[in-house]
């Protein structure tokens, strides 16, 4: 069955170029295609053994690379992204499979299964003593293979699903929404969203593209068109301020899309 979010991730032979660049406020860490494939491929990995399908993957991370990889190794793994809060969640009476978290206040409690991942972009395990039955999200992904046979699902299958508000369309400005769009999205409409985005910029000649939200949902919807249309995702984390957005523009070489 063919897959088209899947048609957009990189794979072990990416190794070119630069698929994902981010800078946070004191670090800069690039990853390319054939690096970023095997992060996601040991995400799945841990998420397909660890962890039964039930309502999805809860992602409790701002905008940062690891957000991404873990995202998109859920999407590997044939699962749903849950953005939101815990309270959120419990609201909207769902059980997550997995939760994922910088800190243990932004682990969804009900989760089957919590992973503490260092917020340090080089970091290789958590920073300090992990609570009890907890996973460490980048010692423990060590153990699982470079490569992962994609889950065949349906792609009328829910993929992303934010709870704090609802999806606005990729290039939209945060928080931006006219009530209209719908707060899940299936894989086929997600990478319909994100075809459509990038077939907007076809024949621009610009390398990388900044992608500086203050949410995930919009971030990552922003580095799928960034990669659809042959770019490098430039991701800003929320604590980078303007000097370091600029010094990504220049030195990623970022430039604004012509418009002739």
């Amino acid at each position: 069955m063919h897959d088209p979010l899947l048609t957009l991730f990189p794979g072990p032979h990416d190794a070119d170029r630069p698929w994902l660049n981010c800078y946070g406020t004191d670090e800069r860490v690039e990853l390319t295609g054939h690096v970023l494939s095997m992060w996601l491929a040991k995400i799945a990995g841990l998420i397909t053994v660890e962890s039964d399908q039930g309502d999805g993957v809860h992602v409790g991370l701002p905008p940062h690379w690891r957000t991404v990889a873990w995202a998109c190794g859920a999407w590997l793994a044939g699962r749903t992204v849950l953005l939101g809060r815990t309270e959120e969640i419990d609201t909207a009476g769902l059980s997550p499979e997995l939760s994922v978290a910088f800190t243990p206040e932004d682990l969804c409690d009900s989760a089957e299964v919590q992973v503490l991942i260092p917020a340090a972009s080089l970091a290789l395990r958590w920073p300090g003593e992990l609570p009890a039955l907890v996973l460490d999200g980048a010692a423990d992904l060590m153990s699982y293979p470079d490569r992962f046979t994609p889950v065949g699902v349906p792609t009328d299958m829910p993929c992303l699903t934010d709870l704090a508000t609802g999806l606005t369309a990729a290039g939209a400005q945060d928080g931006a929404s006219d009530g209209a769009e719908p707060t899940t999205l299936t894989r086929c409409e997600l990478a319909t969203r994100v075809e459509a985005a990038a077939t907007g910029s076809e024949g621009q000649t610009v390398r990388a593209t900044l992608v500086r939200r203050s949410r995930t949902a919009q971030a990552l919807q922003e580095v799928l068109v960034a990669w659809r249309a042959g770019r490098t995702a430039v991701v800003l984390t929320p604590e980078a301020g303007d000097d370091v957005a600029a010094s990504a523009i220049r030195q990623e070489g970022i430039t604004e899309p012509r418009t002739d």
